[in-house]
């Protein structure tokens, strides 16, 4: 039995920066087509895309498009719908920019578990925060749409409210990497496993902003450097870190699984490092930071959803470039110049920054 495959592409945005990191997704989702064609357990492939250009670049791939109404998209509604529509039995789904560094052998593995498996089964990048999921039994998930507003829940909402097994594959560059954030696409640029579209696509990348990845990638490679990470990270990834690299680390963790368990949406979630930085001020945190640190990776999406106003995704990736004069938001411009004007590099970003991306990195230095 072959199953079909859907992959969904979001809105560009307006900005410039969030146009850059749009044109990385789509070469990304490109690079994601081209090996799920290679196998042969897959029937058809489905795009649902925003943007019309990028939808006419993955039809010319060979896609099969589905229609995406920006305005009153829904992510259960359209993933049910696309189950209801021809009653799909086992399926596949990707963020198209969530698997860059995805090999066939580990898609291939998981397609057959999942169509083998006699009770209802979910294989999924991450439980906490999925970003693609195979799984069978499709029809039960139609009941389901209102519980899933974003893909990230997918995993979580299998497993509570519809009592499926849900196995989340190990954490790795091939199975925790998504492009969310332009932090994410400078991460990844020297991964071996990078397809020829995102290779081609980083090789224009800003040169500053490479140039910080360079010296964070050099402190990681120094035996007794100190590093900080401050985000959703895993306790997995401390454990890599002590295998691959000699380093003195520190790790302030919080708020895992914010997106997934909706704690962000409905303004629930609380930082007591967030605190620290409002009390001191971002230029006295970071200085402080820079004194026991020889670089450092900031999840700073924790530190935004602890303030009750969520900035702009085009203010986010300008914070994360250290774009400091298109930031409109007074407080993460503030933030993001202090970080810009650290002594140490830091990159700042989303949940990847501590996850995907960093695994990325360790991945690379492991291969030099």
């Amino acid at each position: 039995m072959s199953i079909p495959v859907l992959l969904m592409l979001g809105p560009i945005g307006k900005s410039a920066v969030e146009g850059w990191v749009a044109a990385g997704r789509m070469a990304a989702a490109r690079d994601l087509f081209a090996r799920i064609s290679q196998i042969e357990r897959v029937s058809s492939i489905y795009a649902c895309v925003a943007d019309p250009d990028q939808a006419a670049c993955l039809k010319s791939d060979g896609a099969a498009l589905l229609n995406f109404r920006e305005r009153s998209f829904h992510f259960g509604d359209r993933l049910t719908r696309f189950i209801s529509e021809d009653n799909h039995h086992v399926l596949a789904y990707f963020g198209a920019a969530s698997a860059p560094l995805l090999g066939t052998q580990m898609l291939e593995e998981a397609i057959d578990r999942v169509r083998n498996a006699c009770e209802p089964l979910a294989i999924v990048n991450n439980y906490h925060s999925t970003d693609w999921a195979i799984f069978n039994n499709a029809n039960v998930v139609v009941k389901l749409a209102d519980r899933l507003p974003i893909d990230n829940s997918l995993g979580w909402v299998l497993n509570h409210d519809a009592g499926f097994e849900v196995q989340a594959l190990p954490p790795s560059a091939a199975t925790r990497v998504d492009i969310d954030t332009p932090t994410d696409l400078l991460m990844i640029y020297k991964h071996p496993e990078l397809g020829p579209y995102l290779k081609r696509f980083l090789a224009q990348a800003p040169k500053n902003a490479l140039d910080r990845v360079h010296e964070f990638l050099q402190v990681l490679t120094t035996p007794a450097a100190k590093l900080t990470i401050i985000g959703r990270a895993s306790a997995d990834l401390w454990q890599q870190l002590e295998r691959k690299t000699q380093l003195w680390i520190r790790l302030f963790v919080e708020e895992r699984g914010m997106v997934a368990s909706l704690r962000l949406a409905n303004g629930r979630v609380h930082s007591i490092l967030g605190e620290i930085v409002d009390a001191w001020g971002p230029e006295k945190f970071v200085r402080k930071l820079a004194t026991m640190s020889d670089a450092a990776v900031w999840d700073t999406r924790v530190w935004m959803a602890h303030h009750a106003e969520w900035p702009s995704a085009a203010d986010r990736y300008a914070a994360d470039l250290g774009l400091i004069d298109d930031i409109q938001n007074p407080d993460l411009k503030t933030l993001a110049d202090a970080i810009g004007k650290a002594s140490i590099p830091i990159l700042a970003g989303g949940h990847g920054v501590v996850s995907g991306g960093f695994y990325a990195m360790l991945e690379t230095i492991s291969q030099n």
